[in-house]
C-alpha cells in the first residue's frame, strides 16, 4: 500500500536516497568512490543501488504522497498560516516535555529540527486539506455546540493556597497563628508536607471542580475570597486560603462560532491516513520503473 508511513530515521535515509537517485546517471558515469576496504573500492553506483534495494519502495511511496499533497494544495489553495503552525509546534513541544527536551527528541530519532519542522508542517497541511473538504451547516454546528457545551462554558474556579500537615491539632494551631496575623506563605514554607507547593508559599493556582480531591475541593469552593478553613483528605490536614474566584459563565455560540465550527469539522474529518488513501484512490498513478511494478 502506498500510504505506509515510515519512522523518522528511515525518512532521513530515504530523503538522501531520493536526492542521489535524481543524479544517478552522473554517478554511474563517473563511478565516484565512496569508500575503500583493503584497497577494494565501493563506488557510488554500488552505494546507491544498495540503498535503492533497501529503501527504494519506501522512497517512491513518500514521493507519490508528497506529489498528491502538492497537487491538492495547488488545486484548493489551502495553506498553513505561520500563527497556526506556531501554535501546533508549541503544543508539540509541550507534549514532549517542553523545549528543553527537544534536543533529546531529535537525537532519539536522528533528525534535525529543520527536518522535524518540515514533517510537522506537512502533517498540519494534510489536516487542513481534510478539513477544507468538510461542509459544516449552521444547524450541524449548533447541534454540536449543544452536545458539547462543557467544552465551551467557562466553569467556576477558585484560586487557593494550602498548608498540608499530619494532624488536626497541627492544622488548628497553624490556623490560629494565621488568624492572629502570621504570614501564610512563611508558614507554608516552614510546615507544609507538600514540598512542591511549599516552595511557592503554598500556592496551588487556579482550579475547577473535579481537579482536586473531593474533601479539599468542597472546602475550597465553600470559602469566600480571603477566607481560610481546614479540610481532611487522604493526604492529611489542609489549611486552605482562597485568594480568588471566577463564576461560571455559559458560552454564547455566536461569540465563538468559528472555534465551534472548526471543532465540529474536526469531529467529521477523516484521519490523515484515510485522507491520503482517498487522494490515492482518486489519482491516476502509473508506476513506470519495472522493479517497482
Amino acid at each position: 500500500m502506498l500510504l505506509k508511513r515510515i519512522n523518522a530515521v528511515v525518512f532521513v535515509l530515504i530523503l538522501g536516497l531520493s536526492l542521489m537517485g535524481a543524479s544517478l546517471p552522473m554517478f554511474a558515469q563517473t563511478e565516484e568512490v565512496v569508500a575503500r576496504v583493503n584497497g577494494v573500492e565501493i563506488t557510488m553506483s554500488q552505494f546507491v543501488e544498495a540503498m535503492e534495494e533497501q529503501f527504494g519502495t519506501a522512497v517512491l511511496e513518500q514521493l507519490i504522497i508528497h506529489e498528491l499533497i502538492s497537487q491538492k494544495q495547488a488545486e484548493t489553495g489551502v495553506t498553513v498560516s505561520d500563527e497556526h503552525f506556531a501554535e501546533v509546534y508549541n503544543n508539540f513541544l509541550n507534549q514532549i516535555g517542553g523545549p528543553d527536551y527537544l534536543p533529546y527528541f531529535l537525537y532519539q530519532y536522528g533528525i534535525s529540527e529543520e527536518q522535524l519542522l518540515a514533517e510537522l508542517r506537512e502533517a498540519v497541511l494534510i489536516n487542513e486539506l481534510a478539513l477544507s473538504e468538510i461542509e459544516a451547516t449552521p444547524d450541524g454546528v449548533a447541534a454540536w455546540f449543544e452536545e458539547n457545551r462543557s467544552l465551551y462554558d467557562r466553569q467556576e474556579t477558585v484560586t487557593a493556597s494550602h498548608i498540608l500537615v499530619g494532624t488536626q491539632e497541627e492544622a488548628e494551631a497553624l490556623l490560629a497563628e494565621l488568624e492572629g496575623g502570621a504570614n501564610f506563605a512563611t508558614l507554608a514554607q516552614q510546615h507544609s508536607l507538600d514540598t512542591g507547593s511549599a516552595a511557592r508559599g503554598g500556592h496551588l493556582g487556579e482550579f475547577g471542580r473535579g481537579q482536586m480531591v473531593e474533601p479539599f475541593e468542597n472546602a475550597a469552593f465553600a470559602l469566600g475570597v480571603g477566607e481560610m478553613g481546614i479540610a481532611e483528605s487522604q493526604y492529611g490536614w489542609h489549611i486552605i486560603l482562597v485568594t480568588g474566584r471566577t463564576q461560571a459563565v455559559p458560552a454564547v455560540l455566536d461569540e465563538i462560532y468559528s472555534e465551534v465550527e472548526r471543532d465540529y469539522k474536526r469531529s467529521l474529518a477523516p484521519t490523515a491516513t484515510e485522507y491520503l488513501q482517498k487522494l490515492e484512490s482518486a489519482a491516476e498513478i502509473e508506476i513506470v520503473r519495472e522493479r517497482y511494478q
